[in-house]
């Protein structure tokens, strides 16, 4: 590492990219550094670094992290710069683009579920640990304990899962596509990352501040690509549709407890709570939504 890399934000300058829990900044030559901003847990940001290295040595990204740094007390990752834009971005820049989308999105999750670790944390576990979760704090100590009785029924797994994919995080070049941001990452079963693709595409919060009119159009898009995705994505597993929606509807609820407790969107908390508290209290066993 080149001893004289930047140690302020004043000689870093402009942030490439600044999203909600880190800035993106040119490092050096080939470089760039994910500063997570202060408030961020340093243990979220040491575990998204494992996730990202063991994402990479397994060949289901080409995200390459360098190292760590800190910076005016804010944690760092060092990696590999790949140039390029997201999905959503090369989208809205040719409409034509649109239609490969889907197939893009199947194929690139389906290479990630096919590829194992034991690195990673397991899914189950991290989900138990959400209960505990001041976004959780909702529940009373009887439906915590029925959730983590739910959660022990779900079944175990070595898949990586990334739990977070959405078009914002696969970037493409001309050369390459590939899954990006792996901070959310686990091990387990697929189901637990499709019911949380289900989520994203259904029911997650959309750009905050669109006009109605926006709202309706982006909300038809998002499920127009999701139906052609899970087409491509059970084709490319040769996995039947039913099998897949199983698994969603499985994993549902824990997908609810795991996005609350890792984001809590201003409006996607009531609506949240209310539905976990909903199927938790559910007198029949097996936690199905009714919106699948």
């Amino acid at each position: 590492m080149n001893r004289h890399h930047p140690t302020s934000l004043a000689e870093l300058g402009t942030p490439l990219v600044s999203a909600r829990s880190a800035e993106i900044y040119h490092w050096q030559s080939g470089q760039i550094v994910k500063l997570f901003r202060a408030d961020f847990c340093r243990n979220s940001a040491r575990q998204e670094h494992i996730n990202a290295d063991e994402a990479h040595r397994q060949g289901a990204t080409h995200i390459e992290c360098l190292g760590e740094v800190t910076i005016e007390g804010r944690t760092g990752i060092i990696m590999k710069r790949l140039d390029g834009t997201t999905l959503t971005a090369a989208a809205d820049r040719n409409p034509l683009n649109i239609i490969a989308v889907p197939r893009t999105l199947a194929r690139l999750h389906a290479k990630v579920h096919d590829t194992q670790t034991q690195v990673m944390q397991d899914i189950r576990l991290m989900i138990r640990d959400y209960l505990d979760h001041p976004a959780l704090a909702f529940l009373s100590a009887e439906e915590r304990a029925r959730a983590a009785s739910y959660l022990q029924t779900l079944p175990d797994g070595d898949s990586i899962l990334h739990m977070d994919f959405h078009t914002e995080n696969i970037l493409v070049n001309r050369q390459t596509e590939t899954v990006i941001d792996w901070a959310t990452a686990a091990r387990g079963h697929a189901g637990a990352d499709m019911a949380m693709t289900w989520f994203l595409f259904h029911e997650a919060e959309l750009f905050p501040g669109i006009s109605r009119a926006q709202t309706i159009f982006y909300n038809l898009m998002r499920r127009l690509i999701y139906r052609r995705y899970i087409r491509h994505y059970a084709n490319i597993r040769q996995l039947t549709k039913s099998r897949i929606n199983q698994d969603i509807e499985r994993w549902y609820p824990a997908a609810l407890i795991c996005r609350l407790a890792m984001w809590s969107a201003p409006s996607e908390v009531a609506p949240l709570r209310k539905k976990i508290r909903g199927l938790i209290n559910r007198p029949t066993a097996d936690n199905r939504p009714e919106v699948i």
